[in-house]
């Protein structure tokens, strides 16, 4: 496993120097702009996370489950250390598409079948996976490190091949939102220190869409724009407001000048 999580590093640091000289022409590691469903890394670590709509990062623990959802690293974007660090950890990890593979891990025999939700259903005979995952279904199983089995629940038992289609979970969960029954109608921001500013910078959503401002720096800051005002802001808390017309809306932070940003709303 060491080997392999080697090579995920080596391949995300192939990555950071053939993808990211490209990049640099449109947005330097602090403009780049990310929106919710973005996959995102820091400037000076290998770890590849899912930017959710909570305004939180989660990460793919591993190079297996990453290749579950995506099949190369081409849409990864980079950003400062200072702002990928204004950006909280979510609870838990990203965990594999359901349908892909089935899983189990060292300690325990038995393989599952990945529902949505990382729900893990225990797939009862050699014949139903068979039936399942056709007869090369020994090849379509992981072994999910004991540390990851965490990020997993486990369901009900698969005791009937009538009880579980892989093509249709994979069909319901084409994205890691719909996965994680993630609200596309929400979009946070992060306020960091005057170094780290609004994270992101710029910020595309969709009309409707309600964009929250979390305060997570330790000092008060105000989220100001033509059409809404946040008022003073202290430490951790939070400023609503939801965009209903099609357009770019400027904004900055009257107690620190500098501070400015963007959200862009799109049909």
């Amino acid at each position: 496993m060491k080997a392999k999580l080697l090579s995920f590093v080596a391949a995300l640091a192939t990555i950071s120097t053939s993808f990211m000289p490209f990049a640099a022409s449109a947005a330097t590691p602090d403009s780049q702009a990310i929106s919710p469903g973005d996959l995102i890394k820091c400037a000076s670590l290998s770890s590849v996370y899912y930017f959710a709509p909570d305004g939180k990062r989660y990460v793919f623990p591993n190079e297996k489950t990453y290749f579950t959802w995506y099949t190369n690293f081409d849409g990864v974007k980079t950003i400062s250390d200072r702002r990928c660090s204004t950006l909280p950890l979510g609870r838990g990890n990203i965990t594999y598409r359901p349908g892909v593979k089935m899983v189990k891990i060292t300690t325990d025999p038995r393989t599952y079948a990945v529902e949505r939700g990382g729900i893990l259903r225990h797939v009862s005979t050699a014949q139903i996976a068979e039936t399942l995952f056709g007869l090369s279904w020994k090849s379509r199983i992981d072994d999910v490190p004991d540390s990851f089995f965490s990020n997993y629940k486990v369901g009900t038992p698969i005791e009937t091949s009538a009880q579980y289609n892989p093509e249709s979970v994979k069909a319901a969960t084409v994205t890691i939102m719909a996965d994680k029954s993630f609200d596309e109608t929400i979009a946070t921001v992060s306020i960091g220190d005057v170094n780290a500013g609004f994270v992101p910078l710029t910020l595309t959503v969709k009309k409707g869409t309600k964009v929250t401002w979390v305060n997570r720096d330790i000092k008060e800051h105000q989220v100001k724009g033509a059409a809404f005002d946040s008022g003073v802001l202290a430490a951790d808390a939070t400023y609503s407001y939801t965009f209903s017309t099609v357009g770019s809306y400027d904004y900055a932070d009257p107690l620190a000048p500098t501070m400015k940003a963007v959200v862009n709303v799109v049909n």
